[in-house]
């Protein structure tokens, strides 16, 4: 596991590292966080954000705050309950967050580049069995208290073959 972290850090310094066009807008990691929570759920209330950002619900308002006095997002009384106010991205905040996956899209494509295409199929299949046995403990964790079969299910070896022979 050492060597893995270790090459995955050397791949990560190898990088270019200019600043990407949307860093101008000087966001926090919460700030940006709400962005994308946003992007993935489409109007929220503020309650409902603040259990997704797992923050209070003042938390999740001051964040509102900030983003929308940036023009990122909106707010709106529902038309059913009009106690309750949602929150979804503006049209300029939905263009800086697809600028956003772009540039992380590219910098993957950009790597992902340098594999041969049976490299590219072997990562694919290794991203895959991360995948499944990920939900598969996070399964598990679901149906027993304490969560601890997660540590268990994913520090377990593999059945692979080369597994725990230390290649990265």
């Amino acid at each position: 596991m050492d060597e893995v972290e270790r090459h995955s850090q050397a791949l990560f310094e190898l990088l270019p590292k200019p600043p990407p066009e949307w860093a101008h807008h000087d966001m926090t990691f919460g700030q940006l966080r709400l962005l994308f929570v946003l992007g993935q759920s489409g109007p929220v209330s503020i309650g409902q954000l603040a259990d997704k950002l797992s923050v209070t619900d003042a938390t999740a308002s001051e964040l509102i705050d900030r983003v929308e006095r940036r023009g990122l997002v909106v707010r709106s009384h529902r038309a059913d309950d009009r106690r309750v106010v949602d929150c979804k991205l503006s049209e300029e905040g939905a263009r800086l967050l697809d600028q956003i996956q772009g540039t992380r899209q590219q910098a993957m494509r950009r790597v992902l580049g340098l594999l041969t295409a049976q490299e590219l199929a072997d990562f694919d299949r290794l991203l895959q069995i991360m995948a499944e046995r990920l939900s598969a403990a996070i399964q598990s964790s679901v149906s027993t208290e304490g969560g601890t079969q997660v540590n268990s299910e994913m520090s377990r070896p593999s059945a692979e073959p080369g597994a725990g022979e230390g290649r990265a």
